[in-house]
């Protein structure tokens, strides 16, 4: 009866911190598609465990549940036809606010205010397109320096990747500089020199940012070598921004990686890469370079189990000097209902 008792206190207190939870990730913005895989016709895309519809108008895009009121058939499977998307089941019509315009079996009679669409929030923004699943409690992350906005750049979806792990996985696997050595020696990282200095580290409102100077680079075909320095921006909870400038490099020259990683299900991520640059990339071989190291990437993160990162950060050995920002990091995801993605 007393370990019954003691389970009964435990789960009370567990439910309670979670009633306790401020923030939702449904609450905030994340990316399910580039601008160009969203057409005049529906396509399926997922976010947070949830099956969205997507469609192009002269009105703009268009996400709803893929889900049709009436019988529950794929809206995704339809049409778009003259600004509204067509069940593929019963012709139910429903348009860009959800509702329900038309239902082809009882012409000229009342459409039920019930017949609805579930419409979700959407925007285009850095040439993606981004979706709010509920009232957005901050906005689509913005571009250090504002960079997307200055002339000087040019920006370019270069990468769309799936990969088999979460999301906070993924976002802590771009901020980690200790593992280059090993995860990309030669490239990133000197084998012979894995030591990594201390860096400061700055909170926001909004994220945090961290400057790591004097690091290793090497193009994969070896050609090209260079000491640089990154500036790391986490616009919580799922953005990553790596600013690079080569070292001793006066011609002003700036490249900003924004990459983001949106949670589709618990153990899988699309994540989205754009680079920003002022200058005519000089390496033909920029995306295949880039490719390749992710590729290294995946490998490794892919493995880590388990998929999730851990709600507590006791779970995991954590070293204070390379793992500083995803410690911070870690101490924000405790406020947040992982609405699902924490669980398989």
């Amino acid at each position: 009866m007393a370990d019954a008792a003691k389970r009964k206190a435990r789960t009370a207190k567990k439910d309670k911190g979670k009633a306790a939870k401020r923030m939702r990730l449904s609450q905030f913005w994340h990316p399910i598609a580039t601008a160009e895989e969203v057409g005049g016709q529906p396509r399926r895309f997922t976010l947070l465990d949830e099956d969205l519809v997507a469609f192009r108008t002269a009105a703009g895009v268009t996400v709803l549940k893929d889900l049709c009121i009436h019988r529950g058939a794929a809206l995704s499977l339809g049409e778009v036809r003259d600004g509204c998307i067509v069940c593929p089941y019963h012709g139910w019509e429903y348009d860009a606010s959800g509702a329900c315009v038309r239902i082809p079996a009882q012409p000229g009679r009342p459409i039920p205010a019930a017949a609805r669409a579930v419409a979700y929030r959407a925007e285009e923004r850095h040439g993606l397109v981004w979706v709010a699943l509920e009232e957005p409690i901050a906005p689509i992350p913005h571009v250090p320096d504002d960079l997307d906005r200055d002339p000087a750049f040019t920006g370019e979806v270069f990468s769309v990747l799936e990969w088999a792990t979460s999301a906070g996985r993924s976002t802590e696997n771009s901020m980690d500089v200790s593992h280059f050595p090993f995860v990309h020696p030669e490239l990133l990282g000197d084998p012979d020199h894995p030591e990594q200095e201390p860096y400061e580290l700055h909170a926001e409102e909004w994220g945090q940012w961290f400057r790591v100077p004097n690091q290793f680079w090497r193009s994969v075909d070896g050609t090209q070598n260079a000491r640089i320095t990154y500036v790391y921006t986490h616009v919580y909870p799922f953005t990553m921004h790596l600013h690079v400038t080569t070292d001793g490099d006066d011609s002003g020259r700036v490249m900003s990686v924004m990459v983001i990683a949106s949670p589709t299900r618990a153990k899988e991520t699309r994540v989205f890469r754009i680079a920003f640059r002022n200058y005519v990339e000089e390496n033909a071989n920029f995306v295949s370079d880039y490719l390749h190291i992710l590729e290294q990437d995946r490998r490794v993160v892919e493995s880590i189990r388990p998929e999730e990162i851990p709600a507590s950060l006791k779970e995991e050995l954590h070293i204070k000097v390379p793992d500083l920002s995803s410690i911070a990091y870690r101490r924000w995801l405790e406020d947040v209902d992982m609405q699902g993605v924490l669980a398989p």
